[in-house]
C-alpha cells in the first residue's frame, strides 16, 4: 500500500538517500538537494511513500512565472499578461520497481489537483514543466502541448484543461 504525504523537510526518509528513479539528475535532486529547497521555501514537495514507510516516489511544485512570448502556441490563450503565473512542477519521479503500473500518473494527477486548488487562492494560468526527451510523449498523451523546441521541453497545461480532465 503506498500513501501519499506532504514533505516534512525534518523526517528522515528511509529510502532517500538510495533513491533510484533510473534518472541520474532526479536521483542527485533528491539526494542532495530536496530537503534544502524544501527548507528554503523554494519548492513544496509531496512523497510516496511504500508500506514499509520507505521513500520510493515524490514531485515537487513551485510558484513561477514564464514570459507570455514563451507561448508559441497556435491557439494561445487570448489577453495574457506580459509575465504569466503558472505553478511549475519541479520533479518528478518513482522508484524503478514502481514504474509502468501507472504510478507516475498519479502523482501527476495529484499535482493537477493542487494546482487548481492554487489557481482558487491565487489564480494561475496552469502547470508549466520541462520534459525530459523519454517523457515527452507521456506528458503529450496527458495535454501538455510543447512551447517551443528545446532540450529539456518546456511544456504546458492549460488551467482550462486541468479543470475540464477533472470535472470530466
Amino acid at each position: 500500500m503506498l500513501k501519499l504525504v506532504t514533505f516534512d523537510a525534518t523526517t528522515a526518509y528511509k529510502g532517500l538517500k538510495t533513491f533510484n528513479c533510473a534518472n541520474e539528475m532526479i536521483n542527485t535532486f533528491v539526494q542532495k538537494s530536496l530537503k534544502k529547497r524544501v527548507k528554503k521555501h523554494l519548492s513544496q514537495a509531496y512523497v510516496l511513500l511504500d508500506k514499509k514507510e520507505t521513500f520510493v516516489g515524490f514531485y515537487t511544485l513551485d510558484t513561477f512565472s514564464i514570459s507570455r512570448q514563451i507561448f508559441e502556441l497556435p491557439d494561445k490563450p487570448n489577453g495574457l499578461p506580459p509575465i504569466v503565473p503558472v505553478i511549475k512542477l519541479g520533479m518528478l519521479g518513482l522508484d524503478i520497481s514502481l514504474q509502468k503500473q501507472g504510478i507516475g500518473l498519479k502523482l501527476l494527477q495529484d499535482a493537477l489537483l493542487k494546482v487548481v486548488e492554487i489557481s482558487k487562492i491565487a489564480g494561475c494560468t496552469g502547470l508549466y514543466l520541462l520534459a525530459e526527451s523519454e517523457a515527452v510523449s507521456f506528458y503529450e498523451k496527458l495535454g501538455f502541448v510543447p512551447l517551443n523546441q528545446s532540450s529539456p521541453l518546456p511544456m504546458f497545461l492549460h488551467i482550462e484543461k486541468i479543470l475540464e480532465s477533472i470535472e470530466g
